[in-house]
């Protein structure tokens, strides 16, 4: 059975935390040494064994805490409770939230790496994440058309994966560019206009 990793000194598990994201960044999960991992953050093996099982374990447990960190403060807006007059105006709150969440928490960036690297079978709870993203935004769609904000000329099926792969494709141009946080935020209202320019009903 899979051992749950107990509470810890935060300092000693931001230490783990920022070391293991950032190899795991460079070398995705297969090619990342536990080992050197472990040395690297000043862990001792018999310490690190005490709080997790493996280096599955651990991987999942970084794209946890980092996923709570991109969220921390952040309202995401519940889908089926929008309207066509705030449709728009939540988008533009959620994406500002994330912005806010990353100038916080700039770890939050190898979340990003990690997010939009190629898919591996190793991925675990990033892939689920993945998915959950997917799906929000899927039903984000649909949710949009329903209320009659986003375009109903095209099939839905054909929307949402234009949608997905624009979204996909900005945010993962903002993720290798780095940008810095003084620009972040004209940049994500730059990236909604987009999206807005692609999908809003006329």
């Amino acid at each position: 059975m899979a051992r749950t990793p107990q509470p810890l000194d935060p300092a000693r598990e931001d230490d783990l935390l920022l070391t293991a994201a950032r190899h795991f960044t460079a070398s995705g999960y297969a090619g990342t040494s536990l080992n050197n991992v472990i040395a690297e953050a000043g862990w001792g093996k018999s310490s690190f064994y005490h709080y997790f099982a493996n280096k599955r374990q651990l991987h999942d447990h970084v794209v946890q805490i980092l996923a709570a960190r991109l969220l921390d403060g952040v309202d995401v807006p519940d889908i089926g409770k929008l309207s066509g007059a705030d449709f728009w105006a939540a988008m533009a709150e959620l994406l500002d939230g994330f912005v806010r969440a990353a100038r916080r928490h700039p770890e939050t960036s190898y979340l990003g790496e990690m997010f939009h690297a190629p898919p591996s079978e190793d991925d675990g709870r990033l892939q689920e994440l993945r998915g959950q993203v997917e799906r929000w935004l899927r039903r984000a769609v649909i949710r949009g058309r329903r209320v009659g904000v986003v375009r109903d000329d095209l099939p839905e099926g054909l929307l949402i994966e234009l949608t997905l792969t624009v979204l996909q494709t900005l945010d993962r141009w903002a993720v290798r560019h780095k940008l810095p946080a003084s620009r972040s935020s004209g940049v994500s209202a730059l990236f909604l206009q987009l999206v807005r320019d692609l999908i809003e009903r006329r």
